[in-house]
């Protein structure tokens, strides 16, 4: 497969992107989140030339063009079976802290290679990918623009962490954050006066009329990996206080992760292990038919023990765009999406019972559910679709492009926090 030189850089209007990131779809139908994938798909919709730089995985394939998109994946230890920082299965120790120092080394290397026929580097996430980044500019001066998702701004925070990554945000030429929350974040970090927020994209696939299931009440719909931070034990007490004051409902949960037998468990102790069902991980393409079996969405996402935050939260947007409601923990980048009181109910973070009586208030007054769920679409739509997220993208690559390779540490006095 050509690099990037070869996909029709004849043409000057169009930006030649090279997107690093560490989550993509690995292979079609892979479970993995896939909306840098998606992202990288609009971009190339646009016109614009695209190439994708992302680790390798066991079973994927190291060159490929995989929907349209031309992909490179880079190895960074032996054998294959090793290469396990990305996708979830990163284990903490010291053979981990070999690998990804190895990764970032690996990455940077790439970048080198590949961003020579490059307009603009894109990183998602500050680390590694836009650390990595910042090493290779070092050597091929291309405009670098970091995407910061919120995870990353909210984690590797002692000291070497910040550092890593107060250096990478003062070397990038521009940089996007997902929601206001990711802000307060970055600035914590270091004071710019240029970011950009601009939150990942949806595709809109129309409301998703309701599919009732005869004596199942109130069905609630939770997605997402089953790690501490998503706070689904704490859907499991609220559904569990809403069922003692005699009000039905039940919990699909749509996911997996570590974190799954221990929830089952905690369903069978609170007597609610017929009504909260574990469907494990399901095909995106599928997630339009369990909004369709859900009335609400709930998300009680939380600060994780590592400093972790929600730092936007699509979800959301996927389930406001089929007109569904949403319950959540007033947390990280989450108000940014749920208007309080009109597109659903914000309760504050941990509070399973406040979680409990939003629950049991929608689940008694029908009209104000389908209400809420109404303004979450129209709100949706005008706010978070691809229509306005690829353009807000394609207007940031080309002043990138358009200013050259400068840092902003180089071009701008910078106040440190």
């Amino acid at each position: 497969m050509d690099d990037l030189a070869g996909l029709g850089s004849s043409d000057a209007r169009r930006i030649r992107v090279l997107i690093l990131a560490s989550t993509y779809p690995r292979w079609r139908g892979d479970t993995v989140p896939a909306f840098v994938a998606e992202f990288a798909g609009r971009l190339a919709a646009r016109g614009e030339q695209v190439q994708v730089l992302v680790p390798h995985s066991k079973g994927a394939a190291r060159v490929e063009e995989l929907d349209g998109i031309a992909v490179r994946r880079f190895r960074y230890w032996w054998p294959e079976s090793g290469q396990d920082v990305a996708y979830g299965q990163y284990r903490g120790g010291l053979l981990s802290m070999v690998k990804g120092a190895m990764y970032t080394v690996l990455q940077a290397s790439q970048t080198v290679h590949l961003a020579r026929s490059a307009d603009v580097v894109n990183a998602h996430w500050m680390v590694p990918q836009g650390f990595a980044a910042a090493l290779a500019a070092l050597v091929v001066r291309r405009p670098l623009v970091v995407t910061v998702h919120g995870g990353d701004a909210y984690a590797f925070n002692g000291l070497v962490g910040r550092r890593i990554k107060r250096w990478t945000l003062r070397r990038a030429t521009a940089v996007v954050v997902n929601s206001s929350s990711t802000l307060r974040a970055c600035r914590d970090l270091l004071e710019r006066d240029d970011y950009a927020v601009i939150p990942m994209g949806v595709e809109d696939h129309g409301i998703a009329p309701r599919t009732r299931v005869k004596g199942a009440g109130l069905r609630l719909l939770f997605v997402g990996r089953l790690v501490e931070g998503k706070g689904v034990g704490d859907a499991i007490r609220a559904l569990a206080l809403a069922r003692q004051e005699g009000v039905e409902m039940t919990l699909d949960v749509v996911g997996d992760g570590p974190e799954r037998a221990a929830l089952e468990q905690q369903a069978r102790q609170f007597d609610v292990g017929a009504h909260v069902i574990f469907h494990g991980w399901v095909d995106h393409s599928q997630l339009g038919a369990w909004h369709a079996r859900c009335d609400v969405l709930v998300v009680p996402s939380k600060e994780g023990a590592r400093g972790w935050r929600e730092g936007f939260g699509l979800v959301l947007v996927e389930a406001a765009l089929s007109g569904r409601a949403a319950v959540a923990y007033r947390s990280g980048g989450i108000p940014d999406v749920v208007d309080d009181g009109v597109t659903g109910v914000l309760v504050d973070e941990g509070d399973e019972v406040a979680l409990a009586r939003a629950l049991i208030a929608l689940a008694r007054t029908p009209a104000l559910l389908e209400a809420m769920g109404d303004a979450a679409r129209e709100r949706a739509l005008s706010r978070f679709t691809w229509d306005g997220v690829d353009a807000a993208y394609a207007r940031v690559f080309e002043s990138a492009r358009a200013g050259g390779a400068h840092t902003y540490g180089e071009s701008r006095d910078s106040r440190q926090r």
